[in-house]
């Protein structure tokens, strides 16, 4: 039976600097790992001398006694983790998403990169598989987002901060997501009316729209959207198809919710009528449509492809703000502003935003 190695004297760090170089493994965080083997390093923190130890190495095997020590330890308040393999562990916390809520040593940065893991897996899960039992669970976890934004708006700062920029259905989907929340959230906030503010089935009902706005880009070959050369028109007969396809899969799956159809019904629709499939114009376009119209341009030009590099995330969305006659001018303007400065009603007087981190 392996025992824990004994405390390693190699980082010793003081008790103020805990928080900073590790993470406290709570009793719920541990039944998240593989209960024989650990794929992180742990940390016992020694209080009498105030000082931490590492009791175990990632991927050693933890006999039945020892997993019970180490159970003890995270109770007691006593485990931790270095904060530079919190990827490791996000990836695990990924799968139980609920624990974000409840978990207050996580900062928001990791909750971020946590949220993003957990909806790249669950769209790629849906979309290979769009059915009821996906939904429902993508439904779910979209209820834990909205739950988070609701109680503290101005986090929607660090999803969007959090987005990735690989050539993947998956990612560009919570990319459009996170943009498209950060862009609900300011104009929410920014009511002039003064009711600023969230509405959570509203917020999660265009949360779904978001994340399933390219939903009918499955029924798309591979080899069209990948293409490299310029698009001969039955290949773009086949995208533009994909909003059809879509709506089918919503009916199929008795999504009928406005908000979630008009995201996938009306994101490639233009205000100057040139946009498909219906060519709508001007106020005919829904907020919704118009809203993941721009978030969903605005994530494809920062997504790197296979004919392409990635756009500079400043550039795109300059892009969008001179093209006034095809996109909604505020929110493109709200879009420039979020990238370079974030939300502005989550600045104190006098405060500067940071810099995306995209």
């Amino acid at each position: 039976m392996t025992q824990p190695a004994t405390p390693l004297p190699d980082r010793p760090p003081t008790v103020p600097a805990l928080s900073e170089t590790y993470l406290q493994i709570s009793p719920n965080i541990l039944e998240i790992f593989p209960r024989f083997r650990p794929p992180v390093d742990l940390y016992l923190h020694d209080e009498a001398v105030g000082r931490v130890g590492r009791i175990h190495r990632a991927g050693a095997r933890l006999g039945t006694e020892a997993q019970a020590r180490v159970a003890g330890h995270a109770l007691a308040g006593r485990l931790f983790l270095l904060r530079e393999d919190y990827l490791v562990y996000a990836e695990h916390l990924s799968r139980k998403l609920g624990l974000v809520l409840v978990e207050d040593g996580l900062n928001h940065r990791e909750v971020a990169e946590i949220f993003f893991l957990a909806f790249r897996d669950r769209v790629a899960r849906f979309m290979d598989q769009p059915k009821r039992a996906q939904l429902d669970r993508l439904r779910g976890d979209i209820a834990i987002l909205a739950e988070y934004l609701w109680a503290d708006p101005c986090r929607v700062e660090f999803l969007t901060g959090s987005l990735h920029k690989d050539h993947d259905p998956a990612v560009h989907a919570v990319n459009t997501l996170f943009v498209g929340l950060g862009l609900f959230v300011m104009l929410s906030l920014g009511r002039q009316d003064g009711s600023g503010g969230l509405d959570r089935p509203v917020l999660a009902n265009v949360a779904l729209g978001l994340a399933l706005h390219d939903l009918g880009m499955t029924n798309v070959p591979r080899f069209v959207t990948d293409k490299e050369r310029y698009l001969v028109r039955r290949d773009r007969d086949s995208i533009e198809r994909h909003i059809e396809a879509g709506l089918r899969m919503l009916d199929r799956l008795k999504v009928n919710d406005p908000v979630v159809r008009q995201c996938l019904e009306q994101h490639h629709e233009r205000l100057d009528g040139s946009g498909y499939p219906r060519g709508l114009r001007g106020e005919a376009v829904s907020l919704p449509g118009r809203l993941c119209a721009v978030a969903d341009s605005f994530c494809a030009m920062i997504g790197r492809r296979p004919y392409r590099d990635a756009r500079v995330v400043a550039e795109a969305a300059t892009t969008l703000v001179h093209d006034s006659r095809r996109y909604d001018k505020t929110l493109a303007g709200l879009l420039a502003v979020l990238v370079s400065r974030g939300v502005p009603a989550c600045r104190k007087p006098g405060e500067a935003g940071e810099d995306s981190g995209v």
